[in-house]
């Protein structure tokens, strides 16, 4: 369907008076855009069945679907946030990638995290919003049955740029990624968390690629070892200024893989085909458990290609790391990663730490956050790399050694 630009043509049946109306045309202009009950061109395309507004890119590419999952408190808002502005400037300058929103209104919420947590004023301490299970995030769609709430995606356009080395095959590999976040809430086990009137976390049963973020200071056995080395104020026991989640990280997650084969229509045997990426949290608490070589910077190499400089990503060394990420994992929490691997085909386990520093309380404000000039992220941009590696082929290339000179890589 099409919505209305004509601003006479207000209200509809299914999302309210407030919004434009949705109609199927049968005037178009041209070039194919539709002409409304007033004459007006119309720009923008909204779904049939619910009404709701989608990008008009979801018409000509391939959408790939990706799910954030965590408990409450795990810190999914910052990770979100420095992962997509990491990917905004690293594509474009690194891998000759145009990373744009594809409909700068579905992302607005993400913009918003971005310019707080990083072009705010840089000695304020920031505290990003909690995901809320109701609100801005949520379209109500009225039905005969009743209303439905719907989560809102964020939806963003990836395609090579001009000098990308696989340019020539520019409508082949050109995607939009589909990223659902959802509060920490959302996932707990609880009657009625997820039904036909609020399939708040549905999309599990879409998404190619699910990202579990596990937080190693939300557990005890985790914060005990580390406070031997770390003075971090989040391993403090005594210290009521950070929130701790009300639930543990491996029943959440086993909760997530029943809404999983729920939605898939799963089999008790049957195991996810997708790709499960553990991105483990807060890294810069605890990065002295994994070899200082392999973390110090992105697994991301540089090569040549008829006289241009391409980055890719270094296979090897992100499974390396995984491997030692999953030993440590399993020695103090071996019921999660025994869950992950029995679940899921394949299963990676990434380091991460969204501001690579600890948070401060401002001594006038008595506000708890981080300031934007500390801010230093570490692996941040890598598990969604490595899940649009895996997913696009050509787009982010991949390698697990250095290519041979000339040697064209990625697909």
């Amino acid at each position: 369907m099409w919505i209305a630009e004509s601003p006479a043509l207000v209200g509809d049946a299914k999302l309210g008076e407030t919004e434009r109306e949705r109609f199927l045309p049968t005037e178009y202009d041209a070039k194919g855009f539709a002409i409304d009950a007033r004459g007006v061109e119309c720009r923008d395309l909204a779904c049939p069945h619910c009404h709701l507004r989608i990008p008009s890119e979801a018409l000509e590419r391939s959408t790939v679907y990706m799910s954030i999952v965590g408990a409450p408190a795990c810190g999914k808002s910052y990770y979100l946030a420095a992962s997509t502005w990491s990917l905004r400037k690293l594509f474009p300058r690194r891998f000759r990638i145009d990373f744009l929103d594809a409909d700068p209104e579905m992302n607005r919420k993400i913009q918003e995290y971005e310019t707080r947590a990083f072009l705010g004023p840089q000695d304020e301490p920031v505290e990003l919003d909690k995901t809320e299970v109701q609100g801005e995030l949520y379209d109500a769609v009225r039905f005969e049955d009743g209303i439905v709430s719907y989560p809102k995606p964020f939806v963003f356009s990836l395609s090579p740029s001009r000098d990308h080395p696989n340019i020539d095959k520019v409508a082949k590999l050109s995607k939009l990624l589909c990223l659902y976040d959802n509060a920490g809430e959302s996932f707990l086990p609880a009657r009625g968390a997820d039904s036909a009137t609020s399939p708040t976390t549905r999309h599990l049963g879409r998404s190619d690629c699910v990202f579990f973020l596990f937080d190693p200071t939300q557990d005890a056995r985790f914060r005990a070892d580390f406070r031997e080395y770390s003075s971090d104020p989040q391993l403090d026991e005594t210290n009521d200024a950070f929130r701790r989640s009300p639930a543990r990280q491996d029943a959440v997650f086993e909760e997530t893989i029943r809404r999983i084969r729920a939605s898939k229509k799963m089999y008790a045997n049957d195991r996810f085909e997708g790709l499960l990426v553990v991105v483990v949290s807060k890294l810069d608490v605890w990065k002295s458990e994994l070899p200082a070589d392999d973390i110090r910077k992105d697994p991301i190499s540089v090569a040549s290609y008829q006289g241009n400089d391409y980055c890719f990503l270094r296979g090897d060394k992100i499974n390396r790391v995984s491997r030692a990420l999953r030993t440590m994992l399993a020695r103090r929490a071996p019921e999660f990663v025994a869950a992950a691997e029995g679940f899921a085909n394949e299963v990676v386990y990434i380091p991460v730490s969204a501001t690579g520093c600890s948070p401060t309380i401002d001594e006038e404000t008595k506000r708890r956050g981080f300031r934007p000039k500390d801010l230093n992220p570490i692996w941040i941009g890598v598990p969604l790399l490595y899940a649009l590696a895996r997913f696009t082929k050509g787009l982010v290339p991949i390698r697990d050694a250095e290519p041979e000179v000339g040697e064209k890589f990625g697909g």
